[in-house]
């Protein structure tokens, strides 16, 4: 019992750090799960991101990334904007 209960306190707390990772380089919290494949393409897309639209673009990557890390999903698969069923030709 006091297993689960220190399982469920600690997620908030990950999930605070996590996002905070988010705020040093994009794509930190995939890095701190281990997912370093997620993680580096996050680096890189927030970076050129960064370039193109500036706090925007990196804003919208790491919030990309936060969401992959913590719930497994894309920002665009919660948005349902990821298509399902290809068009029938």
């Amino acid at each position: 019992m006091a297993n689960e209960n220190t399982q469920t306190l600690d997620q908030p707390v990950k999930n605070v750090v996590q996002l905070a990772s988010e705020f040093v380089v994009p794509g930190g919290s995939n890095l701190i799960n281990g997912d370093i494949k997620q993680g580096g393409i996050h680096v890189l897309l927030g970076l050129a991101a960064g370039a193109v639209l500036g706090p925007v673009g990196i804003f919208a990557v790491a919030a990309n990334s936060f969401s992959k890390a913590t719930t497994g999903q894309h920002l665009y698969e919660h948005l349902n904007l990821a298509r399902t069923n290809a068009p029938k030709k």
